[in-house]
């Protein structure tokens, strides 16, 4: 969570416990769900990044099981880090 800006992104938590951290611009979503991401076959993670004119946007799906550490360093990181402002 200490890569996320208060001035960029919202954090949800909702009722199922699940969390939704989303970019402001509406470009950037992670969701946490622990339990598994309601209509899917163990889906615990996902990310999205809305495309642009010109640039292709993309998602990435990780399980339950794949630990916190692995999708903030491999997935998330990267991510925050090659982003640019619209």
């Amino acid at each position: 969570m200490d890569q996320f800006s208060a001035d960029d992104l919202n954090v949800v938590v909702d009722d199922r416990a699940d969390v939704h951290v989303n970019s402001k611009d509406g470009r950037f979503y992670l969701g946490l769900f622990p339990l598994g991401r309601p209509g899917t076959d163990g889906e615990g993670w996902k990310t999205a990044v809305t495309g642009t004119a010109k640039v292709r946007g993309y998602q990435v799906a990780f399980d339950t099981e794949t630990p916190a550490e692995i999708v903030a360093a491999a997935a998330v990181a990267r991510v925050l880090a090659t982003s640019q402002r619209v």
